[in-house]
């Protein structure tokens, strides 16, 4: 009986039929996260490790640049330049993906709280990364505070639903409906692989952290016309103020000029730290110290297209292990929003989510941690090791229970996300998992709205 139609669904509204027992899978996960157990001296060790790990290979990668900016051209310089790429490409990843992706998310509140000693006060929701903070521990194209907004609150309460800023199926819709050859449109993905966290994730994010701020200037004049569950991309900072001119709003043309203003304000310290590296040379040059073997401008040329190639390497990375995280043709999408740790929202996590390998610091870091996806959306604010021990407990659970578990490479999820984005494939589409015919209870059944 559970045939009916809902405007966004094609077949079936529910995936789960009568006979699963919502009730049994939360106890049974709730369990195993009390298996766990706390975050302990163990883990503060294991992020004091990380956060050494992306500060010497993020120092140790300018040395090797600016090595290698200094060298007369060749292969020693070469290998130089390209080694120190790499590393600020690994340490930015690190940096966000592993250290302030959890520490943002509070993984580390309860160790605080319980050990006051165990770490250092910074390692803290709403003081990690947050004003001066930001250059000393995490400096990215994304401002802290819009990521939060965006990230933790957002995507993770409204995870494959079109209030999810993240759903990749959504925000490639202009891409999907363009009457191109295919091939084009995935060449055309190479541009967001290599330059996505500056042309797409920050200024989205700073969307979210405007409208967010309901007495804002910028949410209480937001043009009507512009639906606020669209993505803003970097492009717009042009698109959007001529189609407000050509609608016959000025308003609208000042709003955007403003908006794409604030936002060019708050990447500013990242655009000087990618632009830094060509300084030193021009400045020791201007001064006669300048030590190296080439030129100081043709040093500074070569550290800046280095420092610019390691953001893109950077870049790629995160993509690679970010954006096909809740992005293919076996994963769900809904109409409806759920309550945060209810059944709905615990199965969810696993039928819209794909992990990775799983199982060392060497496979976990190059991953940042990102391989655990399932266990991380049901529970945000677990430490990197908890995922560590939780995720072959919620893995057997789900076979217990017989929900979907996916976990597989991330080259190969990227390409599946391709093919979303381009259109090749779409996402599996439902109102909800559970059906309101599975719960013992109505108040249960009402954890999902509108089911």
């Amino acid at each position: 009986g559970n045939q009916k139609k809902n405007g966004m669904c094609k077949s079936e509204t529910y995936v789960l039929d009568a006979s699963f027992n919502p009730e049994e899978f939360v106890e049974d996960i709730k369990k195993a996260k009390a298996a766990v157990g706390e975050a302990s001296h163990e883990d503060a060790q294991h992020l004091q490790r990380l956060v050494f790990i992306s500060q010497v290979l993020l120092y140790g990668g300018h040395v090797l640049l600016l090595t290698g900016a200094a060298l007369p051209f060749g292969a020693t310089a070469l290998l130089s330049l390209s080694a120190g790429a790499l590393m600020i490409a690994y340490a930015r990843c690190m940096k966000w993906a592993i250290i302030g992706h959890h520490v943002s998310h509070g993984g580390y509140d309860s160790l605080q709280k319980n050990h006051p000693d165990a770490l250092p006060k910074h390692y803290k929701r709403g003081v990690f990364a947050i004003g001066f903070r930001r250059f000393f521990d995490w400096l990215d194209w994304m401002l802290p505070q819009a990521w939060d907004v965006e990230h933790n609150k957002a995507h993770h309460y409204y995870l494959s639903e079109e209030k999810d800023p993240d759903l990749v199926e959504h925000n490639f819709e202009l891409l999907r409906a363009m009457p191109l050859p295919k091939a084009l449109k995935y060449a055309s993905m190479a541009l967001w692989v290599f330059t996505w966290k500056f042309t797409y994730y920050s200024p989205n994010t700073y969307k979210e952290l405007a409208l967010s701020k309901k007495d804002s200037w910028l949410a209480r004049n937001w043009p009507s016309w512009s639906k606020k569950t669209d993505p803003v991309v970097v492009f717009d900072a042009l698109r959007m103020p001529v189609e407000a001119l050509w609608k016959g709003k000025p308003k609208d043309a000042l709003f955007w000029t403003v908006f794409f203003a604030e936002w060019s304000l708050a990447i500013l310290p990242m655009l000087i730290s990618v632009a830094l590296p060509a300084v030193w040379p021009l400045l020791l040059g201007h001064f006669g110290l300048w030590f190296g073997a080439s030129r100081a401008t043709e040093a500074a040329v070569r550290a800046l297209v280095t420092a610019v190639v390691a953001d893109m390497f950077s870049n790629a990375h995160a993509f690679v292990i970010i954006a096909c995280n809740h992005s293919g043709g076996d994963l769900y999408r809904y109409s409806t929003s759920c309550k945060a740790y209810s059944a709905e929202f615990l199965l969810r996590c696993a039928y819209s989510s794909a992990n990775f390998e799983c199982g060392n610091d060497l496979v976990d870091i190059t991953y940042g941690w990102l391989n655990y996806q399932i266990e991380h959306h049901m529970f945000p604010d677990m430490t990197p090791l908890q995922y560590r021990k939780f995720q072959p407990l919620v893995k057997s659970i789900c076979k217990k229970h017989g929900v979907m578990y996916v976990q597989q490479n991330a080259l190969k999820r990227t390409w599946m996300m391709f093919q979303v984005a381009v259109g090749d494939a779409e996402m599996k589409r439902c109102t909800a998992l559970v059906p309101p015919s599975a719960y013992k209870s109505p108040v249960e059944s009402s954890t999902v709205a509108g089911a």
